[in-house]
């Protein structure tokens, strides 16, 4: 019998997946609210991509003070429950 693809393992190969990051960032006094997607196999590298994105968003800022406020992933399958018979496809 042969595999399909989803019986296939792909050994050594990670999955990315998408995050979302929700933070404050506060330079000169000022605080904004940001909401971000990032792509990584992991947290570690959801922190690497927000601290690119921190770098090119606040590229004159000497001191970034930031607050994360959650940093989840993102589920693939989608929650029926949460549209509670209120959506219709």
């Amino acid at each position: 019998m042969t595999n399909t693809w989803e019986d296939v393992a792909w050994e050594g190969e990670t999955r990315q997946k998408e995050w979302v990051v929700e933070y404050y960032a506060m330079v000169a006094g000022e605080t904004t609210h940001h909401l971000s997607v990032f792509g990584g196999e992991d947290v570690e590298d959801v922190q690497r991509n927000l601290m690119k994105e921190l770098r090119t968003t606040y590229r004159d800022a000497h001191e970034i003070e930031v607050t994360v406020l959650r940093m989840e992933e993102i589920e693939v399958e989608p929650n029926i429950a949460m549209f509670n018979e209120t959506y219709t496809p």
